[in-house]
């Protein structure tokens, strides 16, 4: 193949590469802005949840708070058993291992 041909041959190349990139500029583009609305949707969506999740666990603390004032000694004997429990549980975890 002499030098005339693979010049031919790359100038080819390189404008099929160049009609290729021409024709799918435009997905490319719509593409990129259906990611961009996705990711502004998804960060939305992640802020409400997570306000979502503080309030609710603002909720249940002040639950928890006022049922231990009522009930103080009730409350303390679930803690007591709560922690028994995990003492428990992680007693038995270890002696698997």
């Amino acid at each position: 193949m002499n030098s005339a041909n693979v010049d031919a041959l790359r100038n080819s190349a390189v404008d099929a590469r160049d009609q290729v990139q021409r024709a799918a500029a435009p997905a490319i583009k719509e593409g990129k802005r259906q990611a961009g609305i996705l990711l502004d949707e998804s960060g939305q969506m992640i802020d409400e949840f997570g306000s979502r999740a503080v309030a609710t666990a603002t909720d249940l603390g002040k639950s928890v708070i006022s049922y231990t004032k009522k009930n103080p000694l009730t409350a303390l004997l679930l803690a007591v058993g709560a922690g028994a429990l995990l003492i428990g549980v992680t007693r038995s975890i270890q002696s698997r291992r």
